[in-house]
């Protein structure tokens, strides 16, 4: 999750207030994922916009060591393409927390990555998680504290 609301990102949300009603005076801003963990950032931005992808996961530890608010349920987040340009405007409709080695195949598909299942879910998420526990220092279990985050596409 990398990004921040820049003059551009902020007339974006301008409007997409103005066009859909928002009246929520503030909004998250990142991408995805950090593009230093994965080159495949569009790709999934591009899911959520085809509402294909209506729901993500992040280690809970990735806030805290990153400095980023968690978000819940209705608050809005703005998605940035990896340019970090504005591409979308999703709201949160469910956040929960859970060990990654509960998460199950429901929300697996819900994420609407590659075939859906929960064992690419599983394979994919680890291996991401992975990458950035290594930066952090940090071991992997999968006793890990995941937050999964549902939200509906606003635009």
């Amino acid at each position: 999750m990398i990004g921040e609301k820049t003059p551009e990102v902020e007339v974006f949300w301008a409007e997409m207030c103005k066009q859909h009603g928002i009246t929520a005076k503030d909004y998250h801003c990142s991408t995805f994922g950090d593009p230093q963990f994965a080159d495949y950032g569009d790709h999934v931005t591009q899911l959520a916009m085809d509402e294909t992808k209506r729901a993500t996961a992040h280690l809970a530890i990735d806030f805290e060591i990153n400095n980023v608010t968690r978000r819940k349920e209705g608050d809005y987040w703005v998605i940035l393409w990896e340019d970090m340009k504005p591409a979308c405007v999703l709201k949160m409709v469910k956040v929960e927390e859970r060990p990654f080695k509960d998460v199950d195949a429901a929300f697996a598909a819900r994420e609407g990555e590659g075939d859906g299942s929960l064992e690419y879910w599983s394979r994919i998420h680890e291996d991401y998680f992975k990458l950035q526990l290594g930066v952090w220092k940090r071991e992997w279990s999968d006793d890990l504290t995941v937050v999964l985050e549902s939200f509906d596409l606003v635009k």
